[in-house]
Order: C-alpha cells, then structure tokens, then sequence
C-alpha cells in the first residue's frame, strides 16, 4: 500500500488527493493552516493543483493565538 505522512503521522495515499481536499476532509478552514509538501511552502491560492503522491510529507501548521 502507498502511503505518506502528515506531521510524521502516516496515512494511505489515494489517487487524485490534492492538498485543498485533504484539509477539507480533515475540516481544517483553509485560512487557518499554513502548508508545505516535503518542505516547500504551498500557497492557498495552489492547494488545489498540488497532488499529493506516495512518499510525501506534508507539514500543516495552525498558528495559536494568546496570551
């Protein structure tokens, strides 16, 4: 089975995954997460177009806000 990693936790890799359906799925709001895939920042603006494919990292950062 492919596979690859959010945050070093692995998840089964399916076909045609982009980066914007993957936070969609995880009810992430898209302007509250900041995203890279094997290290390389991805804008909002290319969530869509950015396929996720067997063997890449991606790294999802929700700033925390506080005092």
């Amino acid at each position: 089975m492919s596979e690859f990693s959010i945050n070093n936790e692995t998840q089964p890799w399916r076909e045609g995954l982009s980066v914007a359906a993957l936070l969609a799925e995880q009810g992430r709001a898209a302007d509250a997460v900041a995203t890279a895939v094997n290290g390389i920042f991805v804008p909002r603006g290319q969530r869509e177009a950015t396929l996720i494919r067997p063997g890449d990292e991606l790294t999802l950062i929700q700033p925390i806000t506080g005092g």
